[in-house]
């Protein structure tokens, strides 16, 4: 697979809330992780997609996807979204204000690409549950490589499962800062 591309999906509010919280702990807590959060703390979603694909200066497959929750009319996040590239699936909350279907639309997205994309490629998945792992295994199982890219505080089963790749975010959390952070992403 020297000449594969990667396919990109992200669940939002999973990297993003995760993503705050480790601001928080670096700026103010010694790096130690709390639910405390770093509320001004964006990330710069084409950084994201630059990261990805200089890990072995690969090509995106088909345009990434970036599931998440609604926002308020007003705000112009997803917008910003779509102009750094991505697809953008957008779910309601549910009556307690919790977020439903981004796991599963990710986990049917991942198994659709793997049945209509041949010969296999790259699965770049960006979260930190296990909810999707079931898609996951049958693309490993397909001959996909799958990547999970997630914060050090993932679900310890994907950081352990078989056949994925676990990619750390942690040191490229001030490079991935929006409207800051650092220039150039750390070596992988």
């Amino acid at each position: 697979m020297a000449d594969a591309k990667v396919h990109l999906f992200v669940d939002n509010s999973n990297v993003k809330i995760e993503a705050t919280r480790l601001a928080y702990a670096k700026r103010h807590n010694g790096g130690v992780r709390c639910e405390l959060m770093d509320h001004a703390y964006e990330i710069d979603w084409g950084k994201f997609i630059h990261l990805v694909k200089s890990k072995g200066n690969r090509q995106l497959g088909q345009i990434p996807t970036l599931y998440g929750s609604r926002p308020p009319p007003d705000d112009s996040v997803w917008q910003e979204i779509k102009k750094e590239g991505f697809d953008v699936v957008l779910f309601d909350r549910n009556i307690r204000n919790k977020e439903k279907g981004v796991d599963n639309e990710l986990g049917m997205d991942v198994a659709e690409r793997t049945l209509l994309v041949k010969p296999p490629e790259t699965i770049v998945i960006a979260a930190g549950d296990e909810d999707f792992l079931g898609g996951v295994r049958r693309a490993v199982s397909r001959g996909w490589n799958v990547e999970v890219w997630f914060w050090g505080n993932a679900n310890r089963k994907l950081q352990e499962e078989g056949g994925i790749t676990f990619v750390n975010m942690d040191k490229f959390c001030d490079y991935l800062r929006k409207g800051g952070g650092v220039a150039l992403p750390p070596a992988f």
